[in-house]
């Protein structure tokens, strides 16, 4: 059994597992599986040639450089129309999405996995730029022209739905053939603007009030959560176990759900008190999840709260910081005690 000491992993062979099992730490029937599991792994997969995931130099060098990439043509070359036209910006970004895709393909054929997976996001990451152009080049709008490619990210409008719909499928499309946890995150992004756009379309207008909005991310961020839930669940086995698809579903489901209910500022004392228990909540989920994304949002609720309070309800009273320093400081020594005593249960 050895150790990288500069990055801290742990790397253990065939006769560590062996030795595990003859002194107990795990069955010998299990022992056996694994080493199963791990021949036929090995027999059948591309041998690993990158450095292992974590916050490195390299999966720092990937991710900014596939950010790079689609922020180029998805975003900027979106903004070149007078210089390329239609045609041009059309057959620009197909170029550009099958190299990606080609390079993307090829490269976890050679077992850089994460490299390949990063272009083929990219190649998926301009599906709504081939869409919209395609549309712009037939006149063809759901709910009238929207105007510049560059409103597709700051106005909700019906006309996008179908460039959203169209890098669903993209999405959902390259998942089949490509297991790699990052090309969720086109597709939950996408399904979160879908959701406001449709909202718009089936109005048949070109926006949504302020309050609809609230509602509509609201409704989303809980059905995009149930989908990163239902990913957690049906891909925890099998050779995809190493990817974390629910990831991106939770964060954007988050970025919606609790973004939409924090802008609903009734006023009332009551609808207060049950945001906080909502927030509350996300930080119960948190445990049996163990999703720190769920941890952070239901905390900045609760700070929320706590603001609130504090500039508000007891404005002019002097004892409330004390009052929260020591709920604060009761919270730490009553999980101390808690910890002590589920200790000496067990």
């Amino acid at each position: 059994m050895t150790a990288d000491s500069s990055r801290g992993d742990l790397l253990v062979s065939a006769v560590d597992i062996r030795r595990a099992a003859s002194q107990g730490v795990i069955r010998q029937e299990d022992a056996e599986r694994l080493l199963e599991w791990a021949s036929r792994g090995s027999a059948t997969s591309p041998a690993p040639r990158e450095r292992r995931k974590g916050l490195n130099i390299v999966s720092v060098a990937y991710y900014f450089g596939a950010l790079l990439m689609i922020s180029a043509c998805a975003w900027f070359l979106g903004d070149k129309w007078e210089s390329l036209g239609d045609r041009g910006i059309l057959i620009t970004c197909l170029v550009y999405a099958a190299v990606a895709l080609g390079i993307g393909v090829w490269l976890r054929a050679q077992g850089f996995m994460v490299a390949g997976g990063l272009l083929v996001t990219v190649a998926v990451s301009l599906t709504p730029l081939i869409t919209y152009t395609i549309e712009h080049m037939l006149g063809f709008w759901p709910v009238g022209d929207p105007g510049k490619y560059g409103n597709y990210y700051p106005f909700i409008h019906g006309s996008w739905v179908i460039m959203e719909l169209a890098t669903i499928v993209a999405a959902a499309l390259a998942l089949r053939f490509v297991r790699f946890g990052f090309l969720v995150a086109p597709l939950a992004f996408s399904f979160w603007f879908f959701s406001m756009d449709v909202a718009a379309l089936l109005a048949r207008v070109d926006n949504l009030t302020w309050d609809d909005r609230k509602w509509v991310s609201v409704v989303v961020g809980l059905l995009t959560m149930g989908i990163g839930y239902g990913l957690d669940r049906t891909l925890r086995r099998g050779p995809s176990a190493s990817e974390d698809f629910p990831f991106w579903c939770y964060l954007f489901g988050l970025m919606a759900f609790w973004g939409g209910l924090t802008a609903m500022d009734s006023g009332s004392q009551v609808s207060q008190f049950i945001y906080l228990l909502i927030n509350v909540g996300l930080i119960g989920i948190a445990l049996p999840l163990r999703r720190t994304t769920f941890l952070v949002f239901g905390a900045l609720g609760s700070w929320t709260y706590v603001g609130h309070l504090a500039y508000t309800v007891f404005k002019n009273s002097i004892f409330f910081p004390f009052a929260i320093a020591l709920f604060g400081l009761g919270m730490i020594l009553s999980t101390v005690w808690a910890q002590r005593r589920w200790l000496r249960a067990i």
